[in-house]
């Protein structure tokens, strides 16, 4: 019995002293920035606000994990992750209005031609 509770408290111990790693999430959001910014995120102004943001999380992240708190560095990668995300869907959104108007502008123009 004493080397059950033994081994447990081992166990619990190695787990509460098991460090967090930012690595997989530092890269996912750095990707999702430069994902918003392949978007043409930098270009929509409420996009390019998200964007900012998102690069601030990460800025912030980084300064944590070289200051030895990965945990918090978690939290602000997944807000930089979020913000870049929404750039990315924001700047979507507006190119695609932007294709929408320059279609229906050809389709006025072809209306035109055709004297519809």
């Amino acid at each position: 019995m004493r080397r059950i509770v033994v081994v447990i408290a081992l166990g619990v111990a190695a787990v509460g002293c098991s460090t967090v790693d930012p690595t997989p999430k530092l890269k996912a959001a750095t990707s999702a920035i430069e994902a918003a910014k392949a978007m043409g995120a930098a270009n929509v102004p409420a996009a390019a606000d998200l964007l900012s943001q998102a690069e601030k999380y990460l800025a912030t992240a980084q300064s944590l994990i070289k200051n030895g708190d990965p945990k918090a560095a978690l939290q602000q990668l997944s807000l930089a992750s979020a913000a870049a995300d929404d750039a990315k869907m924001t700047a979507n959104q507006a190119n695609n209005v932007a294709k929408i108007k320059d279609l229906d502008a050809q389709i006025a123009d072809l209306k035109t031609k055709l004297g519809k």
